[in-house]
C-alpha cells in the first residue's frame, strides 16, 4: 500500500507536533529543575557554583529537541546531582520511571567488599547468580561507576556505591550515559569466583520473577537480610543472651507504632538476662528521625544498670545503606554512652547533612524526585567528617554473603575489638585457610604468602626464623608459622637459594581461626567438614541433626581449647578441639537440632571469628 502525498504530509505534521509537544514537556521539566529546585532547596548552591550550574542547564537546553529521552532525563538527573546533596535527586528507578520508559533488567546487584555481585536474577540469567560484574557493554566496571557517579546525588562514596547497585539495573540510564548502545538488550560480562568469565545479553524483563541467593528456601539467611518487608522487628536468643533489634525504616507501622514496639522491647530487656544488645541499622535509608526516640529514652534509663556489668555490650550495626534518619539514629545511639560501639562499615552520609526531603513530580514527564529543605549540623559532641565511621570496622565479602554468613554478627559474638594491621610489602601473607587480610595468623598455623617469585621459593623466614614450607610456586607459598615466634608485627622474607625474593610485614595473633574450604571456587564455600562417618559433607551427603561433624581449620593457639562453634547464630556443643598435624586443627561439634538445609558454620577463639563455610544438614 502506498501513501498519497497528502497522507504523507499529514503524518509529517503530526510527527512534528508530537516532537514539539515532547520538547515543550522537556522544557517544563528543565525549567522546574533549573529555577524551582534552587528556590525550594535553601542549600542547593552551598557546594555548587551557580554559574557552573547555569552553564550545564544551557547545555542541556541546547539538546532539548535532539536528545533521546534517556539522554535528556539522565542529563536532568546530572543537574540535580551537581548539588552533591543525597536528598536532592531525580529518581529514574521507581514505578513512575518505568511507566515513562526507564525499564530495569531482571537482575539485582550488591556492592560487597570485593566487587559488585549478582544477588538475584530471572531464569534466563541464572548463570550470573553469585558472579561479579566486571564490564557493561564492554566498558570496565570502574569506568561504568565513574559515569554513573555523574547522575547520582551523593555525599560520600558509600552512598554512591549503594546507588550504583540500583542504577546498574537500568538499561535506559546506561543508554543515556552512552555506556551501552540503544538496543533491546545489553552485554554484561561477569566473572565467577573460580576466575572464569562469560557475557550475557541482558534485556529488561519486567514481569519475570527473580530467584535470589542466598535463598531462605535452602537454608537460614543472616538476620540482617530477613524481615526486610517490615519497618522494625526484634528477637531474643537465650543461648547467646542477645537481644537483637532490626530497624529497617524510620517510620511507624499502622496499628503498631514504634512506641509500642519499643515498650515491648524494653519489657523483654527487663525480663531476660541480656549480655549483648544489638541495634541493627544496616539497610535503613531513613525516614522520620523522631520515631526511634522512645527506645532511646528507655535505654537511657536502663544503661547505667546494664553497663554496671563489665561483660555487657551494646552494638549498633551500620553500613553504606544507613542514611538520613538512620544515620542520625546511629550517632544518637553512640552518644548514649562511650561504651556503645558502632560496628560494620561506614554509613552513606556525613554527620552533618541536609534533610527533611520533600517529594516533587516533574510537570512534563511526571517523573518523581525529592529536594532537601533543611540543614542538620552533627549532634553536639559528634565530630564532623565525610561519613559516620564504625568503631569496629567489619567488611562483608562475597564469600560471606553467599555462604549465608554475617561477619558483623560473628564479630559481635566474638567480642572482637578490631582487625590487626593489614599485611603489606612485596609479599602479602594471610591466614592459609580463610585468606582474609583482616585476620592475624597464630604461631604454629598454616599461612599463605602471595607475591611474584622467581625462581620458586625454597625458604620462608618469619621474624628471622625458618618456617616449614608446605607447597610453593611462582605466586604462592604455603608454610607453617614457627611456634617460637611471638605474636605481634613480624617480617616475612621469601627466599630462594639464600637470596631474598620479596619481603613484607604481617601480624601474628595468639589465635587465628580459619576454616578450610573444600571448593574455593564455589561462592557458597562448602567446608572441609566431614560427617560422623568420615565422609565429606556436601549437598548430596548431608549431616544429620544431632550427629558430630569434624571441622578442619588452622590458627590453633593458647585458649583454642575454649573454641566456640556456631551453626548460623546457634552455638553447637564442641566434643573435641586439637591439633592433628602440622598447623591442622580439628574441631568436632554436634549439629544443633535446629539446623537444616545449607547452614553457615564458623568458629570463635580468642575473641576472633573465623571465616564461614557451609555444611548441609537434613
Amino acid at each position: 500500500m502506498r501513501l498519497s502525498c497528502l497522507a504523507i504530509a499529514l503524518l509529517s505534521v503530526l510527527a512534528a507536533q508530537a516532537q514539539q509537544k515532547t520538547a515543550a514537556a522537556r522544557l517544563q521539566d528543565l525549567n522546574f529543575v533549573a529555577t524551582q529546585i534552587p528556590r525550594l532547596d535553601p542549600n542547593f548552591f552551598v557546594r555548587l557554583d551557580p554559574a557552573q550550574f547555569q552553564q550545564a542547564v544551557d547545555n542541556l537546553q541546547a539538546g532539548v529537541s535532539s536528545l533521546s529521552d534517556a539522554e535528556f532525563y539522565v542529563g536532568l538527573a546530572q543537574l540535580l546531582a551537581m548539588s552533591r546533596d543525597a536528598h536532592t535527586s531525580l529518581t529514574l528507578n521507581d514505578d513512575a520511571a518505568a511507566t515513562f520508559g526507564f525499564l530495569p533488567y531482571s537482575l539485582a546487584f550488591r556492592w560487597l567488599d570485593d566487587g559488585v555481585f549478582v544477588t538475584a536474577a530471572a531464569a534466563p540469567y541464572s548463570q550470573a547468580l553469585g558472579a561479579r560484574l566486571v564490564a557493561v557493554g564492554g566498558v570496565p566496571i570502574d569506568q561504568v561507576v565513574q559515569s554513573l557517579a555523574t547522575m547520582i546525588s551523593y555525599e560520600n562514596d558509600q552512598w554512591l556505591h549503594h546507588m550504583v547497585e540500583e542504577y546498574l539495573a537500568g538499561q535506559q540510564v546506561l543508554e543515556g550515559l552512552h555506556i551501552v548502545p540503544v538496543a533491546s538488550s545489553s552485554a554484561m560480562t561477569f566473572q565467577t569466583l573460580a576466575g572464569g568469565q562469560f557475557t550475557l545479553q541482558v534485556a529488561p524483563l519486567l514481569w519475570l520473577p527473580m530467584s535470589a541467593v542466598p535463598s531462605t528456601a535452602e537454608g537460614p539467611v543472616p538476620d540482617y537480610l530477613q524481615s526486610q518487608g517490615t519497618n522494625y522487628v526484634s528477637s531474643y536468643s537465650p543461648a547467646n543472651r542477645l537481644l537483637y533489634v532490626k530497624y529497617n525504616v524510620c517510620q511507624n507501622i499502622g496499628g503498631y507504632p514504634f512506641a509500642s514496639f519499643a515498650a515491648d522491647l524494653l519489657r523483654t530487656l527487663d525480663a531476660n538476662p541480656v549480655a549483648t544488645l544489638v541495634l541493627d541499622l544496616r539497610g535503613n535509608g531513613g525516614g522520620n528521625n523522631s520515631v526511634i526516640q522512645p527506645l532511646f529514652d528507655g535505654l537511657a534509663q536502663r544503661l547505667p544498670a546494664l553497663l554496671s556489668d563489665p561483660n555487657f555490650r551494646f552494638y549498633v550495626a551500620i553500613d553504606k545503606r544507613t542514611a538520613s534518619a538512620a544515620n542520625d539514629a546511629a550517632m544518637k545511639a553512640k552518644l548514649l554512652s562511650d561504651r556503645v560501639l558502632l560496628i560494620g562499615e561506614p554509613t552513606g552520609e556525613p554527620p552533618a547533612m541536609d534533610g527533611n526531603a520533600v517529594s516533587f513530580v516533574l510537570p512534563g514527564s511526571r517523573l518523581t524526585g525529592q529536594y532537601s529543605t533543611q540543614f542538620f549540623p552533627p549532634p553536639a559532641g559528634f565530630p564532623d567528617g565525610p561519613l559516620v565511621a564504625p568503631d569496629i570496622p567489619v567488611s562483608v565479602r562475597s564469600t560471606d554473603y553467599f555462604a549465608r554468613f554475617d561477619p558483623v554478627m560473628a564479630a559481635i559474638l566474638a567480642r572482637f575489638s578490631g582487625a590487626p594491621a593489614a599485611p603489606s610489602g612485596n609479599v602479602i601473607t594471610v591466614n592459609g585457610a580463610s585468606f582474609r587480610s583482616d585476620q592475624g595468623m597464630a604461631p604454629g598455623s598454616i599461612a599463605s604468602a602471595f607475591g611474584t617469585f622467581s625462581p620458586v621459593p625454597d625458604q620462608v623466614l618469619v621474624a628471622g626464623v625458618a618456617a616449614q614450607i608446605v607447597a610453593a610456586n611462582a605466586s604462592q607459598v604455603n608454610f607453617i608459622v614457627p611456634d617460637s615466634v611471638a605474636p605481634g608485627s613480624v617480617t616475612v622474607s621469601v627466599r630462594a637459594a639464600g637470596q631474598e625474593l620479596a619481603a613484607g610485614e604481617a601480624t601474628l595473633t595468639a589465635t587465628g581461626p580459619g576454616i578450610f574450604v573444600s571448593q574455593p571456587g564455589d561462592p557458597a564455600q562448602p567446608g572441609a567438614v566431614e560427617n560422623q562417618d568420615n565422609s565429606l559433607n556436601g549437598s548430596l551427603n548431608p549431616a544429620t541433626k544431632g550427629s558430630v561433624v569434624q571441622i578442619y581449620a588452622t590458627g590453633y593457639g593458647p585458649g583454642s581449647s575454649q573454641v566456640q562453634v556456631f551453626f548460623a547464630d546457634t552455638p553447637a556443643q564442641v566434643m573435641y578441639s586439637g591439633l592433628v598435624g602440622p598447623g591442622l586443627w580439628q574441631i568436632n561439634a554436634q549439629v544443633p537440632d535446629g539446623a537444616s538445609g545449607q547452614v553457615p558454620v564458623s568458629i570463635i577463639a580468642g575473641n576472633i571469628a573465623s571465616n564461614a563455610v557451609t555444611v548441609w544438614v537434613q
